[in-house]
C-alpha cells in the first residue's frame, strides 16, 4: 500500500490529467475534416474537461488546500453537454423531453446539495450519482433506438454507440467510488486516494472512448 501511494499513485494522477490531451489533440487535428454537430459537441465537451483539469492543476500550484469546489461547478456543465449530445441524437420526442427535465432536475439537485447537503468543500457525491444514473438511462435509450433503427452494419463504427457503451462502464464505476469517497475521506486520506484511483483509471478509459467517438463522427 505504501509503495503504491508513494510511487504509483502520483504517476497515475499525472497520467489521468494528461490523458485529456488524447481526444483534444485528435479533435484539433480533425476540426477541419469533421463538420457534424456530434463532433462539435464532443470537442466542446473535451475542451471543457481540459479547462477543468487545467483549473485543478492551477489550484494545486497555488497551494489551495481544497479544490473540490471545482467539481460542483464542472459537474452540471459536463452533464449538460452530454445531455445535449443525446438530445440531438435521439429521435423519440418523449426521450428528448425526458432529457430536458433530467437536466433541470440535475441543476436543482446540484444547487440544493451545495446549500443543504454535502457542501462545497466535500465531493458532490449525490448529484454525481443522480447524473450518472441519468446518463446511463440516456445510453440505454440510444441502445434501444439502435436496435430498432440499425444504421451501421458494424456497431463499433457508430460514434454514439461507442460513447454510450463507454458512458455506461464509466458512470457505473464512478458511482461506486463517489458513493464511498466522503466516508473514506473521513477515515483517512489514504482511503480516499483508493477511491480516487478508480476515478483516475476510468478517466483515462472514457477519454480514449471520446477519442474513438470523434474519429468515427462525420
Amino acid at each position: 500500500m505504501e509503495f503504491y501511494l508513494r510511487k504509483v499513485y502520483p504517476w497515475l494522477v499525472e497520467a489521468s490529467s494528461i490523458s485529456i490531451g488524447i481526444p483534444l489533440l485528435v479533435g484539433a487535428f480533425l476540426i477541419t475534416k469533421r463538420s457534424s454537430l456530434l463532433f462539435k459537441l464532443l470537442l466542446l465537451y473535451t475542451a471543457f474537461v481540459a479547462l477543468t483539469e487545467l483549473a485543478g492543476q492551477l489550484t494545486v500550484y497555488l497551494g489551495t488546500d481544497n479544490n473540490i469546489w471545482l467539481s460542483h461547478i464542472s459537474t452540471p456543465v459536463e452533464f449538460t453537454l452530454i445531455a445535449a449530445i443525446f438530445y440531438y441524437n435521439l429521435n423519440n420526442r418523449l426521450a428528448k423531453k425526458g432529457i430536458v427535465v433530467a437536466t433541470a432536475v440535475f441543476f436543482v439537485c446540484t444547487i440544493s446539495n451545495v446549500i443543504w447537503g454535502e457542501g462545497i468543500t466535500q465531493m458532490n457525491s449525490m448529484p454525481r450519482l443522480f447524473g450518472g444514473a441519468a446518463m446511463i438511462s440516456m445510453a440505454v435509450m440510444y441502445f434501444y433506438q439502435t436496435a430498432n433503427e440499425l444504421k451501421y452494419t458494424y456497431l463499433d463504427r457508430d460514434p454514439m454507440f461507442l460513447l454510450s457503451s463507454g458512458l455506461i462502464i464509466y458512470e457505473a464505476g464512478i458511482a461506486v467510488a463517489y458513493s464511498m469517497f466522503n466516508k473514506a475521506l473521513a477515515e483517512s486520506y489514504d482511503a480516499a486516494r483508493m477511491c480516487i484511483t478508480v476515478l483516475l483509471v476510468l478517466n483515462i478509459f472514457i477519454r480514449i472512448v471520446l477519442m474513438l467517438a470523434m474519429k468515427r463522427s462525420s
